[in-house]
């Protein structure tokens, strides 16, 4: 385990981190934004308009993916512009 630690502690390997978090952040920001939407759009065409009943639990669990997607997105993207900014200046 420690070999591990030690991995992420060196500078360069620093730099690869970051990069793959960059090359992640739209995937992991927009994907699960994307398919809540996509519930939620179901759930609107098929039980609210259609008036069909069953189609409740794809609202919440549309509601339940963006609403999580949020509270976990924004700290992470606040965390990764404050990294950018802050290699920036030096």
């Amino acid at each position: 385990m420690n070999n591990n630690m030690d991995y992420l502690k060196k500078e360069n390997n620093t730099k690869k981190l970051i990069r793959t978090e960059l090359l992640y952040t739209p995937l992991l920001v927009i994907f699960p934004f994307v398919v809540g939407l996509i519930l939620i759009f179901d759930w609107y065409t098929r039980g609210f308009i259609e008036n069909r009943i069953g189609f409740e639990s794809e609202l919440i669990l549309g509601l339940i993916i963006i609403i999580g997607n949020l509270v976990f997105d924004i700290p992470f993207l606040k965390s990764l512009i404050k990294q950018l900014t802050k290699k920036n200046k030096k």
